[in-house]
Order: C-alpha cells, then structure tokens, then sequence
C-alpha cells in the first residue's frame, strides 16, 4: 500500500460517522446518572428537611396547649414525632422539649426551667442553663416553650461519597392556656 492508498484510507476513517451516536451515548449516560443521582438526593434531603421543621413546629404547638405536664403527657408528645416524619424512620431523630424562662428586662437571654430529652434523655438542657433567643421575640419575665430537633439525614444514593447531613431546628412557642406549663415529673 502505497502513501497515497494510506492518505485515502486516512480520509475515510475520518469521514466515517458510523458509531459516532454510540460513543457520544456512552460518553453522556455517566454525566445523566449523576445528575440524576444528585436531583434525587436533594430532593430526598429536602422532603426530610421539611419533616423535621414540620416536627419542631407541631410538637412545639402540641405542648403550648397543655396547662401541667407529666411524664406519660411529654411521652405522648415525643410519641406524635414518628407520625409526623412519617415515611421517614424516627431512629436518627434527637429531641429536646424545654421551657424557659426571659428575665425582667427581656433580654435575648432565657435560663431553662425544666427539659427532656428524647430518645435520649441524657439529651436534654440543664436547669438553670442559658439559652439564646432571637431578637425581639423574648417579652420580659415570659415563659417560652422551646423545641429543639436533630436529624441526621443519611444519603440515599450518595452515602459512600456523602456522610451524614446534620438537619436542625428550633422553634420558641408561648403558652396559650396558661402563662407557664410547670412540669411534675421534670
């Protein structure tokens, strides 16, 4: 085969477009998956995010309309957390149900009048303890019941690449029946 036969031979491999759509398929089906992956993942993350803020939110609410409080009333409360994250497993759930207490001048700082924990109840605040409030929320010498919750959200399709995702969130709620909400069993 001579250079000329060579060259001609040169100029049809490079013409041929036979398995061009195959190897772009190739090429962008790896890109598709991982975005697909990715959309997946955020949208799972999101659903799970709004479960927990629907979780502070509702068990906030829940307490609020109670005037005392024992233990079988907060394990109830704790309780209604499983239907609420609902499809999602309550297992990597951390609760914590407070009320505390602002001073006379209303700062941003309030002490903890009592608090539980769940599923842990070593989780729970210290009496007495400080807690920061947002500002301009805290009225002065006013009870607030606060919730705290801790989701650890675990990655679906991404989980050997992604460790865990902390999810929090927090709510202070005023007592609607009674100006505090003494707990018994605390």
């Amino acid at each position: 085969m001579n250079w000329r036969q060579k060259l001609r031979a040169g100029v049809r491999l490079l013409r041929d477009a036979r398995g061009v759509a195959a190897v772009e398929f190739a090429m962008t089906v790896p890109l598709l998956i991982l975005v697909y992956a990715g959309g997946f993942e955020i949208a799972q993350a999101a659903t799970v995010f709004r479960k927990v803020t629907d979780t502070t939110v509702q068990l906030a609410n829940v307490t609020s309309q109670y005037t005392t409080l024992a233990t079988p009333d907060i394990n109830n409360i704790f309780a209604a957390s499983s239907q609420i994250m609902d499809p999602y497993s309550t297992a990597p759930l951390t609760i914590v149900l407070s009320e505390v207490l602002t001073d006379s001048t209303g700062s941003t700082t309030a002490k903890v009048v009592w608090s539980q924990g769940y599923p842990n109840p070593t989780t729970k605040l210290p009496v007495g303890s400080s807690v920061t409030m947002p500002t301009g929320l805290p009225s002065p010498n006013s009870n607030y019941i606060l919730v705290q919750t801790t989701y650890l959200y675990t990655p679906t399709v991404g989980a050997a690449f992604i460790s865990n995702i902390p999810i929090t969130n927090q709510i202070f709620m005023i007592p609607r029946e009674s100006p505090s909400i003494p707990c018994t069993t605390c």
